[in-house]
């Protein structure tokens, strides 16, 4: 990460990023922790940079080119293949420290996700959800349907065993 840009422990406005093609696995996890991420795989890198200065973003990348750019906005050049060192790497540098935002974007299209009535979703979630499961999340964007469960569970665990 550019030097100037790390993000204080005290800042009290969380960071907010933008993932190119390079990192599609991280950008979804990074919603996941609650972070608004904004994934442009079909940016070139001067179309991320762009971007980036516009909306105040930190970008996400494995492209070397943004490393070449003195001018470049906030980056964090990741330098793993795999996204689980990826999200440790951008943990660190960035000090997220998830908690009550966890599970509180759409890790497809990165809307907040809004709190639904059980009873709106009876023909909308399988029987054996409808059954066992009592808090409900509906994504206002692409109205794709969320609940606790396994899912939430192993994403936990998977968060625990990366130290996040």
């Amino acid at each position: 990460m550019t030097q100037d840009t790390v993000p204080s422990p005290q800042t009290e406005t969380p960071p907010r990023f933008l993932a190119d093609r390079t990192v599609g696995r991280l950008a979804k996890w990074l919603r996941i922790l609650g972070y608004d991420t904004v994934y442009l795989p079909q940016l070139s890198p001067h179309g991320l940079m762009r971007e980036g200065r516009q909306q105040g973003r930190i970008i996400v990348t494995r492209d070397t080119r943004f490393l070449r750019h003195k001018d470049a906005p906030s980056f964090v050049f990741i330098r793993a293949d795999r996204f689980r060192p990826q999200l440790q790497q951008v943990a660190s540098e960035c000090h997220l420290t998830p908690g009550a935002t966890l599970f509180s974007r759409c890790s497809e299209c990165n809307q907040l996700l809004e709190v639904t009535a059980k009873e709106t979703l009876r023909d909308s979630v399988p029987e054996y959800v409808w059954q066992t499961q009592e808090t409900f999340h509906r994504c206002p964007q692409c109205h794709r349907i969320y609940w606790g469960a396994t899912h939430k569970a192993h994403v936990l665990e998977e968060l625990r065993r990366m130290g996040i």
